[in-house]
């Protein structure tokens, strides 16, 4: 049976460790398509996106979060976003040179978006070590910037005939009993799991197979679990509420074009088409 793009959520029962593991495979597949990536940057943006998954779930799963890696040199960045009713999408903003860019050849920084309880957007920096690995530097941001102990592990494998995306997140908890010994313990456990692609597209990225193997041995509980696609909140209505900020004389100058104007989202590739009687009609409410 076919899985779907979900995230799926355990503890043990010793109260020691929290996992949170995602699939994302469908997703990131119609991420790259939209954005036409092949390559190692069809790779990054997979595991930036189930990046984006995995840290919405773990620390804002209410609340949309926006993941970013920005590469150096004006080399471009790639974006994804994350928002509480499942959907997630991600765009490459290409820099000026031709060449596309790769974590592997180019020294970038992963930069981690969410908004807190009082409404204050919580921002984080880290570097993206040299070997281009996200795993680590999302590791590094949870360590650094939420003061969260996490072993954390990405795979993808989105081009060819099995393709697979996924991953997850091992929290020790506040109430670990000897946290050190209980944090060794799963450290050694988890060298098994530090590169998952070949892993992923053995059981078709399933999260909850992800999750029997860590917790192999240790009793644990189901907590809940959540669906995850690939989706945009672009809109004719949101369309129309840009252009309605247009100064008076902006939206003349389109209404004396003579033509309809067509407005192409960069994240999904949808098309809208605003028609001259629109656009006077913007006219007649400002």
């Amino acid at each position: 049976m076919t899985e779907n793009d979900s995230v799926m959520r355990a503890m043990t029962n010793d109260g020691a460790f929290r996992v949170v593991a995602a699939r994302t495979t469908d997703t990131a597949q119609a991420v790259v398509a939209a954005q036409n990536l092949s390559g190692p940057l069809a790779h990054d943006m997979a595991d930036l996106l189930t990046t984006a998954v995995l840290y919405r779930e773990t620390m804002a799963p209410s609340l949309r979060v926006q993941c970013i890696v920005r590469f150096e040199d004006e080399a471009g960045q790639l974006v994804a976003d994350s928002h509480p009713d499942g959907w997630t999408r991600g765009l490459l903003q290409p820099g000026p040179g031709d060449a596309p860019p790769d974590l592997r050849q180019t020294r970038a920084t992963l930069q981690m978006m969410r908004t807190l309880p009082n409404s204050d957007l919580h921002r984080g920096v880290v570097e993206v070590p040299e070997s281009g690995n996200l795993s680590e530097a999302f590791m590094r941001y949870m360590q650094l910037s939420e003061q969260i102990v996490s072993m954390i592990s990405l795979g993808s494998a989105v081009e060819g005939d099995c393709p697979a995306a996924g991953g997850f997140v091992v929290q020790l908890l506040p109430e670990a009993a000897e946290a050190d010994a209980a944090m060794d313990t799963m450290t050694r456990r988890l060298e098994d799991f530090v590169e998952i692609r070949e892993r992923l597209q053995k059981f078709d990225g399933s999260p909850s197979q992800l999750i029997e193997q860590i917790f192999e041995g240790m009793p644990f509980t189901w907590l809940d679990n959540s669906d995850i696609r690939f989706g945009c909140q672009c809109s004719e209505v949101r369309v129309m509420t840009t252009l309605s900020v247009l100064d008076r004389s902006d939206i003349q100058e389109l209404v004396d074009e003579g033509e309809p104007l067509s407005i192409g989202c960069d994240y999904c590739g949808a098309s809208y088409s605003v028609e001259i009687a629109q656009l006077r009609g913007l006219l007649r409410s400002s």
